[in-house]
């Protein structure tokens, strides 16, 4: 989006907006979170195959990721993985989080559990889930940190390559 006021002060050169907040989440998170799943599905898959030796079954199986979020991780990740064929999500929020938020991310599909008075305390027990789950059945989960991801940076990175075109 064309800013006039910050192009006047930046004269005469022509300022322009990329406003990732308009994401469909409403998070500018989306993009990351977009290339982590993505990515956690298509490795999670890859080596279910291979432990398997399936590589001629081109079904996917069923993962979760869970992931901790004060309101925009949890709504990016769970926006994001309704996309992702047989992708589940379970969020843990903590009590301080809007309820408005906890009613979207059940209504966009995610797991939702409330739990500790911080994101801390959240975030503590995310972990412990996924650390629950290796060895399962059913393969696991996968934790989403809602920030510290090498995956999250190269996803969010990739505005500059559309600035830059």
């Amino acid at each position: 989006i064309h800013s006039i006021p910050l192009s006047k002060l930046c004269h005469p050169h022509p300022v322009y907006l990329k406003l990732d907040l308009l994401q469909q989440s409403g998070s500018f998170k989306d993009r990351g979170m977009a290339h982590l799943c993505a990515t956690v599905h298509k490795v999670y898959n890859a080596n279910r195959k291979q432990k398997n030796g399936n590589n001629n079954n081109d079904n996917d199986a069923r993962m979760k990721v869970i992931s901790s979020s004060g309101g925009n991780a949890g709504l990016a990740v769970t926006t994001v993985a309704r996309k992702i064929p047989n992708m589940d999500v379970s969020v843990v929020v903590p009590e301080t989080t809007k309820p408005m938020v906890i009613d979207k991310l059940r209504s966009l599909g995610a797991e939702v559990t409330v739990h500790g008075k911080n994101w801390n305390s959240a975030d503590a027990l995310a972990r412990e889930w996924v650390e629950e789950a290796k060895g399962g059945d059913d393969g696991g989960a996968v934790y989403v940190s809602p920030f510290d991801n090498p995956l999250l940076w190269t996803g969010h990175s990739t505005v500059i390559d559309e600035i830059i075109t």
